[in-house]
């Protein structure tokens, strides 16, 4: 019997298993009496590891139960009655703005049943601490239980549209991918400055062509969407002096301390903690005034968070 439109729509709908943790064993009980199906099926469908779960069910049972499954591991996605299409899903990225807050973060993030190691979570890499393969409402649950946390900032990339750079890897050098590079170019993805990346904006099947064709590659890959940025001041370019010590005086540097880390080649940091689209703009900005700058890639987010909580001035780069 078919479902009026207005349930169709908005009361009911099918239950996806995204993916199945090690707890997977544990969850099958839970799975089956949450969703009215015998044991075995629901063991099957765990054992799979994905796959539709329940179709036609009530919102609010279904959402109910989204939480409980993730704290076993278990992640399942709500998506439209009767559509047989895979769910959008999204990454996340948790960056810290005070190392105060990781505690906090930490317990929520296992309250949602969404860190279940025995380590601490790393929130100081590249792209800050990614949670993977989330649907919509996961993301909307994670949003929720840190609206009113402050020293995290929570980011969020849909996987359909999403793009990635690749950077070199600590101790890599250009000259030992010369083949990794040549079939980067010729897929049309070179950098080009004021860009460190290696290559840039691959989808997500480009970068699953690339790397399979080089699966040691080595390379760190970064979602535009979660990348930071330091804009670096090179040179003074067309800019004269006076122009340049009122252009530092504004901002809070020190001239004295900003012509010594030109003089010894330092560079300075005008900017510092920019989002990718931010820093795209900034560097077009100075550019167009005369000033010369690059952009430098924020590996560590530890160093962002340092450079934070001092005190406003010139920051000097070391």
């Amino acid at each position: 019997m078919r479902l009026p439109l207005r349930h169709m729509l908005n009361d009911y709908v099918d239950v996806v298993l995204l993916s199945s943790g090690p707890l997977a064993a544990m969850a099958g009980p839970q799975l089956a009496r949450h969703f009215d199906l015998p044991l075995a099926l629901a063991e099957a469908a765990l054992s799979k590891g994905s796959g539709p779960v329940a179709t036609q069910l009530p919102r609010k049972t279904a959402m109910a139960a989204l939480g409980l499954m993730a704290t076993l591991g278990v992640r399942l996605a709500v998506v439209p009655v009767g559509e047989d299409v895979a769910p959008d899903l999204f990454d996340l990225s948790l960056r810290l703005t005070d190392l105060r807050a990781a505690t906090c973060v930490e317990q929520k993030l296992r309250d949602l049943g969404l860190w279940t190691s025995g380590d601490r979570p790393d929130f100081y890499g590249p792209a800050g601490l990614q949670i993977t393969d989330l649907c919509h409402e996961a993301v909307k649950g994670i949003r929720l239980s840190l609206a009113h946390t402050s020293g995290v900032d929570v980011a969020a990339s849909a996987q359909i549209d999403a793009l990635y750079d690749l950077f070199l890897a600590r101790g890599q050098k250009r000259s030992d991918l010369k083949a990794e590079i040549k079939h980067l170019t010729d897929m049309g993805c070179h950098a080009s400055d004021p860009w460190p990346a290696l290559a840039v904006g691959l989808d997500r099947q480009m970068l699953a062509h690339f790397e399979t064709r080089f699966s040691d590659h080595g390379l760190v890959c970064v979602n535009q969407a979660f990348q930071r940025y330091d804009v670096i001041l090179t040179g003074l370019g067309d800019v004269s002096i006076r122009d340049f010590v009122d252009f530092l005086t504004v901002r809070g540097h020190t001239p004295s301390v900003a012509f010594d880390g030109l003089m010894q080649d330092q560079g300075l940091a005008i900017d510092t903690a920019l989002s990718r689209k931010s820093a795209e703009q900034f560097v077009a900005d100075y550019t167009m005034i005369g000033l010369q700058v690059r952009a430098d890639f924020v590996r560590t987010q530890e160093k962002v968070i340092k450079m934070s909580q001092v005190k406003p001035g010139f920051i000097k780069i070391t």
